[in-house]
């Protein structure tokens, strides 16, 4: 999309100079733990391995697929020593302590016949320590299972799902490895649009209409990638593989909890990793003005809480940001190809929400055993059925081609 640039007039109703100062607090992504180039994904490469003194957490965690294989992580766990995470020297490291940690957390819940309602010290007191120091629940959350858990096969290739494994599993195999690197390869398509969406907030501000045009564009182009991406999932990965060997251990925690042993003797009860977890599709909503009902709105800020917290905050940025549907919509009769790139951006954004709700019902509620499939739940807790249709209107409705009220609104 190419048009000529504009330069309203405070009359016109754009947002004035002290709104793009405001904006500029987006400029710097690496205060949000963000990356200029990454976007969301660290901007080096996960840590592969801990130091000497953590072994006994790598060993554990290592030899995974076959403790569970034969029921004996509890044993594992409870012979394994309680270490301290003071030896963790850097951000890598930590999150990498977190990984391991918090999936053993999982697998000893749902790895048994029954769910486990303690976890052991050694494992329990190092999950909470390290969730706390990162701002994050003491559960397996989708941060931990995707951002930090890939390496490159190629270390001078780029995140492609060509280019990527997993550094570590439940039960292993490839439709576990496929699930997981859709999800990291989707994040990685997305970080152009990060910095186009900042693009656009500035030059939305300054009145800059060819500028928002190039940087609706490129969001446009990244929400294809990740279509595209997202869309692939079935070649690799089996419903009923997914359903009964993976989903289990993204859950969270039983009723009413689990206790965390030597910290204190409350149960305790979190979500799982669930992909509402992510800031991908927020991040847009957020940019575009996506607003569904109140009760699904609650359900997405609950998610939030299990992100990274610079995550959040530049989510709640973007959001106090002027509206960019408003600077369309005020230009769209002299501008209507801006009207168009606006357009095609949010029709991306649904043609996503299509294929995801396509790709739910196939591997959730097509191999759920319930009798009301529609109200199965996510591994977040959402109602399905529900909450993807309503996500998909909610985003329909932000086409400023719809629109044909007569007053201005954002």
């Amino acid at each position: 999309m190419t048009d000529a640039t504009h330069q309203p007039s405070a009359a016109e109703g754009i947002p004035s100079r002290a709104a793009a100062l405001h904006e500029g607090e987006l400029d710097d992504l690496g205060s949000f733990d963000m990356d200029a180039v990454r976007g969301y994904l660290p901007a080096k490469d996960p840590v592969l391995r801990l130091p000497p003194a953590y072994d006994a957490w790598e060993r554990v965690a290592a030899s995974l697929p076959a403790l569970l294989s034969v029921g004996k992580l509890g044993q594992a766990l409870e012979r394994m020593p309680l270490l301290p995470i003071d030896r963790l020297e850097d951000v890598g490291q930590v999150r990498r302590g977190l990984l391991l940690v918090s999936m053993l957390a999982s697998a000893h819940v749902w790895g048994g016949r029954q769910p486990a309602t303690v976890l052991p010290r050694s494992i329990a007191v190092p999950l909470w320590e390290i969730s706390e120091r990162l701002g994050l629940p003491p559960t397996l959350v989708h941060a931990t299972m995707t951002l930090w858990n890939f390496r490159r096969l190629d270390d001078d290739a780029g995140i492609t799902l060509s280019n990527l494994a997993m550094l570590q599993l439940f039960y292993g195999g490839m439709d576990e490895h496929w699930f997981f690197l859709v999800a990291v390869a989707m994040d990685a398509a997305c970080a152009p649009a990060i910095q186009a969406i900042v693009q656009a907030r500035r030059d939305s501000a300054n009145g800059r209409v060819e500028g928002v045009g190039r940087a609706l564009d490129v969001m446009t182009a990244a929400l294809n990638d990740i279509r595209e991406i997202l869309a692939r999932m079935p070649e690799r990965c089996d419903p009923y593989v997914f359903y009964r060997r993976l989903r289990p251990f993204l859950g969270g925690w039983p009723e009413p909890g689990v206790i965390y042993a030597g910290i204190d003797d409350t149960p305790r009860r979190f979500g799982g990793s669930s992909g509402a977890q992510s800031p991908l599709l927020q991040l847009f909503d957020a940019t575009l003005g996506v607003s569904p009902s109140d009760g699904v709105r609650s359900f997405l800020l609950k998610m939030r809480g299990s992100m990274l917290p610079g995550h959040r905050r530049f989510l709640e940025v973007v959001e106090r940001g002027p509206s960019l549907r408003g600077f369309v919509r005020q230009l769209a009769p002299s501008h209507p190809a801006l009207c168009d790139a606006h357009d095609a951006c949010v029709n991306a954004l649904v043609r996503v929400r299509e294929v995801h709700t396509e790709i739910t019902v196939r591997y959730v509620l097509g191999e759920s055993d319930k009798e009301h499939e529609k109200h199965a739940q996510g591994t977040g807790g959402s109602s399905l059925v529900e909450f993807l249709n309503e996500m998909c209107d909610a985003t329909r409705r932000r086409a400023v081609a719809t629109d044909t009220s007569s007053a201005p609104r954002s």
